[in-house]
């Protein structure tokens, strides 16, 4: 043991399972380490295959995913979104960027997650979408989210940071609503140290 890790707790200890190294090395040695390399493309097709995405953009983080799906709604001034009161910030400062008011809804008795049945009676005429998130990977309704969703014609956002490979009743997870957000930072289940990932339906 060396004295820096007699030192220091380990919080984020990165989980190789095999040639993870080997493929950095690769990466490195195309030149192209930046984006839209092999390794971006091989990335695309493995969330567009294994989970049946439309489209896969990687982005630097998953806030930047966030961001962009804020952007592909329209958000503007007045527009109210919906969001888990338990949350990291980068779940609604997306759409407080763009001039929208986050109307906060509160979690479920026995889970973090968003309580869908407590959502109805915060939407109004500027509702623009609401925001879940799947915290830990443990699924929000969603058979409620996107019948409330169909019914006042609003967007869904599945911020899935945490939910790489998670389901729900069969689905993965951040392929139910409109857009979705995946993470890759050293905190998640599936790590590069940074990085992001946007779904398009």
């Amino acid at each position: 043991m060396t004295e820096f890790e007699r030192r220091h707790v380990g919080f984020n200890k990165p989980y190789l399972t095999g040639k993870e190294t080997e493929y950095i090395l690769e990466s490195v040695k195309s030149r192209k380490i930046s984006g839209d390399g092999v390794f971006t493309k091989k990335c695309h097709d493995f969330f567009e295959k294994r989970f049946g995405f439309n489209k896969v953009l990687l982005t630097t983080s998953c806030t930047d995913a966030l961001e962009m799906a804020a952007i592909l709604i329209n958000t503007s001034q007045g527009d109210e979104i919906i969001a888990p009161a338990y949350t990291f910030v980068s779940s609604v400062n997306a759409f407080v960027l763009r001039g929208a008011k986050i109307v906060f809804c509160d979690s479920e008795e026995k889970s973090p997650n968003i309580d869908a049945k407590k959502i109805e009676e915060l939407i109004t005429p500027n509702t623009k979408a609401i925001v879940v998130v799947h915290y830990a990977g443990m699924a929000v309704d969603m058979d409620t989210i996107m019948e409330l969703a169909q019914k006042h014609n609003i967007y869904v956002i599945e911020d899935a940071a945490h939910s790489i490979d998670s389901y729900y009743k069969g689905r993965p997870l951040g392929s139910i609503g409109h857009l979705a957000a995946f993470s890759f930072h050293e905190t998640k289940n599936v790590i590069s140290g940074e990085g992001g990932n946007a779904c398009n339906q």
